[in-house]
């Protein structure tokens, strides 16, 4: 039995005796260069079409929704009574009928021409129509009519224009007189009634003979104020009687 003890001991001292210390970890090697990129894959299956695109929320197109909307409510609001349509250019530059219809085509999204009747029928493009008023006197406000809200427009120079007039307008007093310049031979003046996006109103308070102005085709904006002078009004054509100094001139 001791020599099995002493057996023992001495494999386990022989044992202790060739143990090593645990070595230290091993610091992380650097990462590899990445290697060079593979070729491209073959391209994946077409994707489903998306949605038609639509221009109906641009602001040009927002100018003729809201002139359709109005002329709509005209038709029905003053049945009969005789229309001036105002044109951009000189010959014709206006034609009066009373209101028929709005036409709007199997494709359209609102009226694209706008007709009048008046013992025959003619028919105006939306965008051909510079401005609106009834005969002198037969015609007051009606506070029935609406307007459209205004979406939010995206991005473009159309957007530029049709808000920048917008809020230019409803900087002027409304107890003032304003010129509206529009297209080549119309001219309308008279305190701001309503200035909705795309289609501004002028009457008296009263809503007497107002005229129905689409931003399309104006093409000056003058309020008239009393401290005017010849010296501090912009100079027009009708004014000079004549050819402005300038290489642009008239046909």
């Amino acid at each position: 039995m001791a020599d099995n003890l002493s057996k023992s001991d001495s494999t386990d001292s022989s044992d202790t005796s060739t143990r090593h210390p645990p070595f230290p970890p091993f610091p992380p090697f650097p990462p590899c260069p990445p290697g060079p990129r593979g070729p491209a894959g073959p391209p994946g299956p077409r994707g489903l079409r998306g949605p038609a695109g639509s221009l109906n929320d641009t602001a040009q197109c927002f100018v003729y929704a809201q002139l359709a909307h109005l002329l709509e409510q005209l038709i029905d609001l003053y049945p009969g009574l005789t229309l001036y349509v105002f044109l951009p250019g000189i010959s014709p530059w206006w034609i009066s009928g009373a209101p028929y219809q709005v036409y709007k085509s199997a494709e359209g999204t609102y009226g694209g021409l706008f007709i009048l009747g008046d013992g025959g029928y003619v028919a105006f493009p939306l965008s051909a129509i510079a401005a609106l008023q009834f005969e002198t006197g037969t015609a007051v406000y009606n506070p029935a009519i609406t307007y459209l809200s205004k979406p939010d427009f995206p991005p473009g120079c159309d957007t530029n224009i049709v808000t920048a007039i917008h809020d230019y307008v409803s900087t002027i007093p409304g107890d003032i007189d304003v010129l509206f310049n529009i297209g080549s031979n119309v001219r309308s003046t008279g305190p701001i009634y309503l200035n909705n996006y795309g289609l501004i109103v002028q009457a008296d308070q009263y809503g007497n003979d107002p005229a129905f102005i689409p931003t399309t085709f104006i093409t000056g904006i003058a309020p008239q104020t009393a401290a005017a002078t010849e010296e501090t009004m912009a100079e027009s054509s009708t004014e000079a009687k004549g050819a402005p100094p300038t290489k642009i001139q008239a046909i």
